[in-house]
């Protein structure tokens, strides 16, 4: 069929839609066999538009189960466990992975909240997470033991997608980091061990140290006044030149011996040794270091040793590098950490690296990583100088023992 001009048609579909206005029907009687022709013309070319219309919406909707049931296909098998929340919390969809995380059927679990599967200890650490991830904009994670129905215990990671989809509904990432935690502790024992092993051998030379060489400088001492004192002509100036340079070397042996293993840390605590290492830093260096009154702590000896060493290297950073003679130490309990802060109104760590310090902060970090610790480093409290934050997990709260 030869196909009308456009401008046929357009004049058709306007005559027409003018007397559909005026409420008058269309009369065949009074069409011309052209204008017939045109009507016929101009629904068959509608009704292949139609038939072409709906080839492309059923092709639309074929791609768009085929792309919906790949997304079924790939929720249902990821190794990730999968959920959805509503904004009371309540589980609206989940995949197969993460209901075997949360340990009960796919159709038990549509419906629960799944705060009645937070560990009791965790329930208010969740309360606050659930709101904080729900009105975040940047994906966030967050980390909860899991209380399953037969009794056992999950660690688990849940991530947010960082956004709310139409309906408000969260939809969280759910990891199982159980295996991984249970390695990071056997590694932070591991290394407490190896932290107590060398603990052990630096106190036996300490003792060695100020027991054997410190006694031996002793005798030396009295011999030489001995000797001095059967002189007789009188010329003392070189025995008593000697007996100072004794003197010194007992002294040094002595602060060598303290500072590879102090006795006080070991009796006392923390804060003594830290009270001990300020003197021997202003005798030695100059540094007047003012240690804020604070209880000791309930330490075992591989977190009161790795936090005395890191003190003793943070201060003695202080001396070389921030061009002060004053520093303020704090040492105290933060809920499951026990942390020891370094103060002073020098130079500071600077604005490049992100203040992160050299070598020997790096490894310092990384000793205190070992047993599951920190290390913060940022501006002091009025922007200026340093503020460096030295914290380890104390054992009574990781592992229930100490």
């Amino acid at each position: 069929m030869k196909q009308r001009p456009r401008k046929a048609r357009s004049s058709i579909r306007r005559l027409a839609e003018r007397r559909l206005a005026a409420g008058t029907a269309v009369d065949i009687d009074d069409l011309t066999a052209e204008e017939i022709r045109n009507f016929v013309h101009e629904l068959e070319v509608h009704r292949i538009e139609l038939a072409i219309q709906n080839e492309q919406l059923a092709e639309a909707q074929a791609t768009a189960e085929t792309a919906m049931e790949r997304y079924r296909d790939l929720y249902e098998s990821a190794p990730i466990g999968y959920l959805t929340l509503d904004l009371e919390g309540v589980i609206v969809t989940v995949n197969l992975v993460a209901s075997e995380l949360l340990g009960a059927p796919r159709a038990q679990l549509i419906g629960q909240k799944i705060s009645s599967f937070v560990a009791k200890e965790h329930q208010d650490d969740w309360h606050f997470a659930r709101r904080t991830l729900s009105e975040s904009t940047t994906r966030r994670s967050i980390e909860i033991e899991l209380a399953l129905p037969d009794g056992s215990t999950r660690q688990t990671q849940l991530v947010s997608s960082g956004h709310l989809d139409a309906q408000g509904k969260l939809s969280l990432a759910v990891l199982d980091v159980t295996e991984l935690r249970s390695a990071e502790h056997a590694l932070r024992k591991a290394a407490s061990e190896v932290s107590l092993t060398e603990q052990r051998e630096r106190r036996k030379l300490a003792a060695d140290l100020h027991d054997d060489a410190g006694q031996l400088l002793s005798l030396a001492s009295l011999k030489l006044r001995a000797l001095a004192d059967v002189v007789a002509d009188g010329r003392y100036g070189p025995f008593e030149e000697l007996a100072e340079l004794i003197t010194e070397a007992r002294r040094r042996i002595t602060s060598l011996s303290f500072q590879l293993s102090p006795p006080l840390l070991h009796d006392v605590g923390l804060v003594a040794a830290a009270r001990w290492l300020a003197e021997d830093l202003e005798r030695c260096y100059g540094l007047s270091v003012h240690v804020a009154e604070g209880e000791e702590l309930a330490l075992d000896e591989a977190e009161s040793v790795t936090l005395f060493r890191a003190l003793r290297e943070l201060l003695i950073n202080v001396t070389k590098h921030a061009a002060v003679d004053r520093a303020r130490v704090e040492i105290w309990r933060d809920g499951p950490m026990a942390r020891v802060a370094i103060e002073d109104a020098g130079v500071g760590f600077g604005r490049t690296a992100g203040g992160e310090g050299g070598f020997g902060l790096l490894a310092l970090r990384e000793r205190l990583g070992q047993l599951g610790g920190t290390l913060a480093i940022g501006p002091g409290p009025r922007g200026v100088g340093s503020r460096v934050v030295a914290s380890v997990p104390l054992k009574t709260q990781e592992g229930g023992s100490s």
